[in-house]
């Protein structure tokens, strides 16, 4: 019995050996021999001919489901030996030729700042403050902990072994005998295209100006025999990508010093003129680029800088305060107070330390009771702006939550860049003394699309799009380019004096250290202007106190859950106050908007704390994570919009929110977006997407359902075996190895011709995801083949790829369909099959923190799959692995019983560190509950969710039954109950009730509603006669909504 299910002579899949025996398990045809350096080329060493085997030119078409080999138990193989993780097979004479020194040809970088040219042409250099010295660790076995005192040498710990990641991922990419395209048009700058496989999913993550290592192989041009020379040139080209080709996964590389001689493409025979083109072999190499971690190292220093002098004020006022005291004992009363700090702002110096570290010290009361909107009513420039996104304007404008970050949480669909976009106008146009601001994203599309909304409001001369040189123009919008710098064909920095002229700047938060190594930051553009003031006018007195006007006021950062909080740093340091100097007139601001349920920071390292951005960070502050406000309180009760942030005066005085909780999604329909509202928000998001478009595949004869109405939720459950995919090293087949479901893919397929057939609905509108990079290829050639009517529209891609976006219809494939390799899977963060969630909405620790860390991307990664559908979403995966099994789930529940228990003694042992506040914290909770609670229910509450690092669960009611069961299963026991409780089965498989999910309803006038995921199901006339309904039809889903409403669409059970 075969191993891998695989089509004759094409076979992709690995030929399994016997470890014992060394003899294959079943016969396989012989691959092509095309290596370099042993034997006579066609010929055997005994002189025998080789047997040469045709590679297809087009995706080998697998045969429909139901004429595949069934599926078999790999298991018994794989407890054999067979690592079906191993790296591909690579001939040792090929490995060694990377090995072999040589001569050295670099290519230098075709665009490039002189930053120290562009300084000295502007500023006196002379004045500008020294830089700090970067810290390292101690000892670099140990690995710091996260603290104000180690943040340098905690961060650069972390890079470093991110740069070890990076390299060896890389290596995975390397590319042997490889063809490649060699072209002399250009006799001063050879080029070399070649075809890369994965480049459109960026594995390797490439851009232009990236150095990639070429060694060329020889080709044996007299038939004579390879092992009489040497196998390679003997140069080492150190090639820069020219240009990235991403649809095509075509790279076009600048190669410096390569000649017809030294890349030994002529013989004696040859006359000139010599052709300009050859095809020649390279081993390939992928190169880390140090570009893109430089400036977060750099910025380290300045950071610490900043938070040395925090720590050193700080107990430099506790030892002026103990010598004051002592001073009033010595003297009956009577004291100087001695100052240590004269001279310094505290302002200025908390300033970094309040953006990384914040505190209730750094946040503001509020005393009474305020009417937001009447209080600050100010002209909007986008009149569409919803209650919530409102608040969230307004609080910044107001400026009067205290100096810390100001976050706002956005779930998909709800509208956050539309939020940022209208604060970055409001505050440039209607704030006084703010002049200049910094709007970044962590991607170049993200910052692209800022800049894009944002020119519909500014001019040419107020708003700049900032570029680094090495960035293609051809990635640019169109109408972006005139809001652009292009010197010399590539994008640079402007004249200083017209750089200081925009009022908004965007840019990627990487592509701000153009600005921090300008020496245009706050702190050195001050530093220069007063130093040159006092030196021109030296015997004028100094300035006030309070006149420090800087140039930037505030940092606003979109997508930032996306950032690694070293590359959020970058600009962070961009608009810090300079530490020595008079408080500023307007202290800078930093807004950041993000979903950290959403991906996390792309890594190498599959589990690193990189992981997660300062934005995810700064939310499981106490501050933020505790305030009565916080999503996760909101959770409990089901309150109207509006209600959510009254005060009732009983739990004044209170902190003011430095944060906003986005909750209307007007992309999903509701039954689809019951699920992550639930599993990822806490039951707080609102459906408010447009009736007529959510309802406009109800007629697709796809659909199943309950009570006499389809839902556009289908679950199939899809049992054809998962296979894998070798790496080859013939650039014909150009594949990367990776795991496939053929039976998958063509169900997905035949969902996607159905849909599109039934005429409801376009190509473009339909998308095809799955985890797994080879089981995306072989979906795009079956889609794109006769078989599926050649469907090139459908948008078929990775899971990650379809962050930010949005589709009619999705297919998500799981595409995983052995249990054995589950584990694995989430140890290197693939699929979208997470952990064991328990009620504290954390991922199994099964393997410690490793696991935790991996688990939770995968679960931020089912996330994005569930929320970028419109109106129809379409699961295929096989129930046996999605399903935990009784006895492995029962054992999960103890060992995380025991995690719980270990944690409430942490939290215990830390209570007295915050019981300073816990009388505030006791109010506080009241008002989630619009003030119906008492506070002895609130303080019972306060107790069971006063975690720190991790959300709490809805609190248990009366009538819930099976409600912990829910709450201690996986995210997809709970989806796959949602569906069948609610008929969405594709299948008449029966499916396990053991977790209960929430259930489509009807309501007293006939629509749907949804009940709570929570609520145990019962009869339509049981659940209708429960349901709240005031007579304003708030569980009407197909109601008038107005956005200003106190109307709350998913309707709960009493």
């Amino acid at each position: 019995m075969s191993f891998f299910t695989v089509p004759p002579k094409q076979s992709k899949a690995l030929r399994i050996v016997n470890p014992e025996t060394g003899t294959e398990e079943r016969p396989v045809p012989t691959p092509p021999t095309n290596m370099v350096g042993h034997g006579v080329k066609g010929k055997s060493k005994h002189g025998a001919p080789k047997p040469k085997a045709k590679l297809a030119q087009v995706p080998w078409v697998p045969p429909p489901p139901g004429s595949t080999p069934p599926a078999f138990d790999a298991d018994e193989h794989y407890a054999r030996g067979f690592d079906v993780y191993a790296p591909s097979f690579v001939p040792t004479a090929l490995r060694q030729i990377n090995e072999c020194p040589g001569t050295a040809v670099d290519t230098f970088p075709k665009t490039i700042i002189d930053y120290f040219q562009y300084i000295s042409g502007l500023l006196p250099t002379s004045l500008l403050p020294a830089l700090p010295r970067p810290t390292f660790a101690d000892n670099p076995s140990e690995s710091p902990f996260l603290s104000p005192q180690c943040y340098e040498k905690y961060f650069r710990s972390l890079l470093e072994v991110e740069l070890g990641y990076q390299r060896k991922e890389n290596a995975s990419y390397s590319l042997y005998g490889h063809t490649g395209l060699l072209n002399f048009n250009d006799p001063n700058e050879p080029t070399v295209t070649i075809t890369v496989p994965g480049l459109r999913e960026n594995t390797p993550n490439v851009e232009v100006d990236d150095e990639v290592q070429l060694r060329q192989l020889r080709f044996d041009y007299g038939a004579h025999s390879e092992s009489n020379f040497f196998p390679w040139t003997g140069y080492i080209y150190n090639a820069r990508v020219s240009a990235v080709v991403r649809a095509t996964e075509t790279l076009v590389l600048r190669v410096g010093g390569i000649t017809h001689h030294t890349a030994q493409v002529v013989t004696p025979t040859m006359i000139p003129p010599w052709p300009t083109q050859f095809v020649v072999k390279f081993n390939i190499q992928f190169l880390v680029p140090m570009a893109r971690y430089t400036p977060m190292i750099d910025v380290l220093p300045h950071i610490t800088e900043s938070l040395d002098l925090a720590e050193q004020v700080l107990r430099n006022d506790f030892d002026a305060l103990d010598s004051f005291i002592d001073e009033v004992t010595r003297n009956n009363g009577s004291a100087r107070p001695n100052n240590k700090t004269d001279g310094l702002s505290t302002t200025n110096v908390y300033w970094k330390k309040s953006m990384l570290f914040p505190t209730e010290a750094d946040c503001n009361s509020q005393t009474n009771i305020v009417n937001w909107l009447e209080h600050y009513n100010s002209l909007r420039f986008d009149e569409s702006l919803n209650y919530e996104q409102r608040i969230a304007v307004d609080s910044v404008l107001c400026q009067n939550y205290g100096t810390m970050p100001y976050l706002i949480s956005g779930p998909p669909g709800t509208g956050k860049t539309k939020t940022m976009i209208e604060i970055a106008l409001q505050l440039v146009r209607n704030v006084p003394g703010c002049s200049h601001i910094l709007v970044c994203a962590p991607s170049e599309p993200a910052a692209d699309t800022l800049a894009d909304r944002l020119s519909k409001s500014m001019n040419r001369k107020e708003l700049f799009r900032l570029n680094r040189p090495t960035r293609d123009s051809r990635e640019v919008l169109s109408n972006l380019l005139p809001y652009c710098y292009i010197q010399n064909d590539v994008f640079a920095l402007p004249p200083f004096a017209q750089l200081m002229s925009y009022r908004i700047i965007v840019t990627s938060c990487r592509d701000a250290s153009m600005l921090m190594y300008a020496r245009l930051t706050n702190s050195d553009l001050y530093t220069v202007s007063s130093s040159l003031h006092q030196q021109i006018h030296p015997t004028l007195s100094p300035p006030p106190t309070k006149s420090a006007r800087l140039h930037w006021s505030a940092l606003l950062i979109d997508e930032a859950a996306q950032a690694m909080e070293p590359e959020a740093l970058i600009p962070l340091h961009v608009v810090s106050p300079p530490l020595k100097g008079p408080s500023p007139l307007f202290t800078p601001l930093v807004i950041m908007a993000g979903d950290e349920q959403q991906l996390n920071p792309r890594t190498s390292c599959p589990c690193t704390p990189l992981q997660q951005s300062l934005f995810a960070r700064l939310f499981k502050r106490p501050v933020y994570s505790n305030h009565p406000l916080a999503r996760r309180l909101h959770g409990k009760d089901a309150q109207p919009p509006k209600q959510q942030y009254q005060l009732h005066p009983d739990l004044l005085p209170i902190l003011r929110p430095p944060f906003t909780n986005l909750i209307r999604n007007y992309r999903s329909h509701p039954a689809i977006l019951a699920m992550p509202s639930q599993l990822f928000y806490f039951d707080t998001l609102v459906a408010e997407a447009d009736e007529q478009e959510r309802n406009r595949l109800e007629e697709w004869a796809g659909w199943r359902g309950r009570h006499g109405r389809r839902w556009p939720i289908l679950y199939h459950d899809n049992r054809s075996p998962d296979d894998l995919e070798a790496p080859s090293l013939s650039s014909a087949t150009e594949t990367t190895g990776g795991w496939f479901n053929i039976g998958e893919a063509h169900l997905a397929c035949q969902y996607a011709a159905s849909l599109f057939r039934s005429g409801l609905v376009m190509q473009k509108e339909i998308c095809i995801m799955s985890p797994f990079k080879a089981q995306v290829r072989l979906i795009r050639s079956l889609i794109r083949s006769e078989m599926y009517g050649m469907m090139w529209e459908v948008n078929v891609g990775p899971t990650e790829a379809f962050q930010g976006l949005e589709h009619g219809v999705v297919i998500l494939c799981v595409t995983r369909s052995r249990k054995r390799f589950v584990e694995r899977d989430r140890a290197l963060g693939w699929g979208v099959l997470p952990g064991r969630t328990g009620r504290m909405g954390r991922v199994g620790r099964e393997n410690g923190a490793t696991a935790g860390a991996a688990g939770g991307g995968i679960r931020n990664k089912l996330n994005v799959a569930l929320t970028r559908a419109k109106f129809g979403l379409i699961i295929l995966g096989s129930r046996e692995v999605m399903m935990p099994d009784k006895e492995e789930d029962q054992n999960s529940n103890n060992k995380e019983k025991q995690e719980e228990d270990s944690d409430d003694d942490d939290d215990d042992n830390s209570e007295g560190q915050e019981s300073g506040s816990t009388s505030q914290k006791e109010d506080a909770n009241s008002q989630d509950n619009g003030g119906r609670h008492t506070k002895k229910k609130a303080k019972q509450e306060k107790e069971k969710d006063n975690m720190k690092e991790t959300p709490t669960p809805c609190p248990k009611t009366a009538g819930t039954k099976g409600r912990e069961e829910e709450e201690e299963g996986t995210e997809w026991a709970q989806i796959i109950a949602f569906c069948d409780r609610n008929g969405c089965i594709a299948d008449s498989n029966p499916v396990s009730t053991a977790a209960p999910a929430p259930a489509l309803a009807r309501s007293q006038n006939g629509d749907f509603m949804l009940t709570n995921f929570h609520t145990a199901i019962a009869s339509d006339s049981d659940r209708d006669s429960k349901c709240d309904n005031d007579g304003n039809n708030d569980n009407d889903y197909d109601s008038h909504r107005d956005r200003d409403s106190d109307r709350l669409s998913i309707q709960r059970l009493t």
